[in-house]
This record gives structure tokens, C-alpha cells and sequence, in this order.
């Protein structure tokens, strides 16, 4: 018996080893989707990061003082919490504390930043 096509039995197999597939590949697309916001996350804080210390590296001596406190800020699509405490190791030396938390739409750990701050010498004229 000469037949053309394929059977209702083929159909259904065949069918179900696609779903089982496709349903493979769903999850993980899924996880890909996932570790590539937290991806996403992490760049935004680091740049949250090094913005936070570029900004701290600039203050002059005597303003470092001042930039203690709590702010909300943004980096790119990330809004954060920014809080930085200062501490006096002597009269020459200031530590920094950066606490960036993000919040919203990308989420993260907290990422904590330690600046060491050094008073220069007067540079003398002669």
C-alpha cells in the first residue's frame, strides 16, 4: 500500500518535540533577559561609582567637609541614592565614604567606595 503524506501519529510527535523545544528556548531567553539587566545594573553603578569619585577627587581641600550627606541622583536609566560621610585622619588626611544604592527601574547591591584624600603642600614660589 502506497501512501502520500504523513500520518495524524507523525503530526502529533512531531509537534511535541517542537513544544518541548520551543519551551527550552523560552527559558532561556528568560534567564538571558535576566542577566542582562543585572548586567545593565552593574555598568550603571559603576558609572554611579566613578562619576561620585571623579566628583569628590575635584572639591577643593577645605569643601570636602560639605559634600557630606544624603542625595538622589541618575546615571544613564539609573536613579541611585548617594550618601557620603567624611572622616578627618589628622589634619592631612580625609576618608571619603560613598554608599551608591540604587533604586527603580535597575536593581542592584549596594556599592560602597572609599576615597583617600590628601592635603598637598603649598607650593612655594621660588
Amino acid at each position: 500500500m502506497n501512501r502520500n503524506g504523513f500520518s495524524l501519529l507523525e503530526v502529533m510527535v512531531a509537534l511535541t518535540i517542537m513544544s518541548v523545544v520551543l519551551l527550552a528556548l523560552g527559558g532561556l531567553m528568560f534567564q538571558v533577559a535576566q542577566q542582562s539587566r543585572s548586567s545593565a545594573a552593574t555598568t550603571y553603578r559603576t558609572a554611579a561609582a566613578q562619576k561620585v569619585a571623579a566628583h569628590i577627587r575635584s572639591l577643593p581641600w577645605d569643601s570636602i567637609d560639605g559634600a557630606s550627606g544624603c542625595t538622589a541622583d541618575s546615571s544613564g536609566l539609573m536613579g541611585y541614592n548617594r550618601c557620603i560621610s567624611v572622616t578627618n585622619d589628622g589634619a592631612k588626611t580625609k576618608h571619603v565614604t560613598v554608599v551608591i544604592s540604587p533604586t527603580g527601574l535597575f536593581t542592584a547591591l549596594p556599592e560602597t567606595l572609599l576615597v583617600v584624600r590628601f592635603k598637598s603642600r603649598p607650593v612655594s614660589p621660588f
